[in-house]
């Protein structure tokens, strides 16, 4: 099969160059002034200038180095997006792409709210790739420093030795796990992935469409906190992780966190504040709202 394509080739070349030959001189000088492709175009400070078109939260993806983070489509089947934090890839389905043809990311504003939310919550994931393992400590703003500082405090303790829910619709049936580091970093991941994607999801919802995003009033925030609690109640933002084991996968490819290691009021007050800029009112109410609603059923775990 080698060797036909080898030949094939070979004489494709070969009657391209007799063509060049018999063509006129314009032609020639038309191939050969013909402009290379285009190098692919890094879609980092398009997607931040849109996001700050539209009111979206920016100032952690502005920490980012533009060229730390891949940014690719494919046909994706099994998830919506993927993000493999080995090589910094951020995959995200076809019809995130414009014309659907995987050559760049689609204007924002034609974006549903369930696509804008899918976006953000995989952007999250590039930020703690690259709070861990782009930037250096020295180089951090106080704010990601505070991001990276309960990211740690919480792989050491919330998310290390876990309870699991082994069948998710049976969440009073739990099992005693501990994570390798690469499974407690994912369930860090995906509990607050999670929980981005569902605010920017619902305040989206709340004010319709980006361009009417403005002052919270108290309606607003009575409805962002009810939904909030029956999210939180449902299991609607709890974290996951695919195990490590190969023979646990065969099971299932994703093991879900019991609700007594849901995301915390800490964890939920931190996100609001630093990743999604809300108001400090926002901020408080939700932090509540989470400790009224977290599960206290269980004993609580050791952290060492």
């Amino acid at each position: 099969m080698t060797g036909t394509k080898t030949r094939a080739k070979w004489i494709g070349g070969l009657l391209t160059g007799c063509l060049l030959l018999l063509a006129p001189e314009w032609a020639v000088q038309a191939v050969e002034d013909s402009p290379t492709p285009p190098a692919p175009i890094n879609p980092w400070p398009n997607l931040v200038q849109q996001a700050d078109a539209l009111g979206l939260p920016t100032g952690f993806l502005k920490e980012i180095d533009p060229d730390f983070v891949k940014v690719e489509f494919e046909d994706l089947h099994t998830y919506a997006a993927e993000y493999h934090p080995e090589h910094h890839r951020m995959i995200l389905n076809l019809r995130l792409s414009f014309n659907k043809a995987g050559g760049a990311l689609t204007d924002l504003e034609k974006m549903t709210h369930h696509d804008l939310s899918l976006l953000y919550h995989e952007l999250l994931h590039a930020y703690l790739d690259f709070l861990f393992f782009g930037a250096g400590p020295d180089t951090l703003t106080p704010e990601a420093k505070r991001v990276l500082s309960l990211a740690n405090e919480q792989l050491r303790c919330q998310y290390r030795f876990i309870r699991i829910n082994p069948i998710r619709q049976r969440r009073e049936v739990t099992e005693l796990r501990f994570l390798s580091k690469e499974d407690a970093w994912e369930v860090l991941n995906e509990t607050w992935g999670v929980f981005v994607g569902w605010a920017v999801w619902t305040k989206l919802e709340l004010y319709r469409t980006p361009e009417s995003v403005g002052q919270w009033t108290a309606p607003l925030m009575d409805e962002w906190a009810q939904r909030l609690a029956s999210a939180n109640q449902s299991g609607e933002l709890l974290g996951y992780y695919e195990p490590d084991d190969p023979e646990e996968r065969r099971e299932t490819r994703k093991r879900y966190v019991a609700p007594s290691h849901a995301l915390t009021p800490d964890g939920a007050k931190l996100l609001l504040e630093l990743i999604l800029e809300e108001p400090q009112e926002l901020v408080n109410r939700s932090g509540e709202v989470i400790e009224a609603t977290q599960d206290t059923s269980g004993e609580p775990l050791p952290c060492d």
